[in-house]
């Protein structure tokens, strides 16, 4: 278990796992959330500016914590406080392989409760070719080691 004591500011978590885009389920995600012909009619994905699918803004959030499901540790979360600074770099397109990074990138201890921390990670989604997808930053409430 890793709790909030273990994290170090600056350090970097790349996940063992990638996603693949696949029409299949970026029509079904997109055709139930996002219902924009880009996302869900292969023939008018390719009239668009991205000439393919790509994936909606929620299905790449959702994939993102997939990935972040996938750390070869487990970490004593009590809740999430928020997802902020949000980017779309470029889009998720079909048949693109997906990877993340996590890197903290700030920790401090409750002011009020003395069990707990907030952790503040970056989360970096890149395609096969090493482009940046997403960022978001997530802000955690982590258990201490008491």
């Amino acid at each position: 278990m890793r709790y909030f004591d273990d994290f170090d500011v600056g350090e970097e978590w790349p996940i063992d796992a990638a996603y693949e885009m696949t029409e299949e389920e970026i029509v079904a995600f997109a055709a139930k959330w996002d219902p924009q012909p880009f996302h869900i009619n292969k023939e008018a994905a390719s009239q668009s500016v991205y000439g393919t699918l790509t994936a909606c803004g929620t299905h790449i959030q959702a994939v993102v914590l997939w990935l972040a499901s996938r750390l070869p540790h487990e970490t004593a979360v009590i809740g999430a406080l928020g997802y902020d600074e949000v980017r779309f770099h470029r889009a998720a397109k079909l048949g693109d392989t997906l990877t993340l990074t996590i890197e903290c990138i700030e920790k401090r201890p409750s002011g009020s409760k003395p069990d707990r921390g907030i952790v503040k990670n970056r989360h970096i989604l890149a395609n096969q070719d090493g482009e940046t997808v997403f960022t978001q930053t997530t802000t955690l409430l982590i258990k201490r080691k008491v």
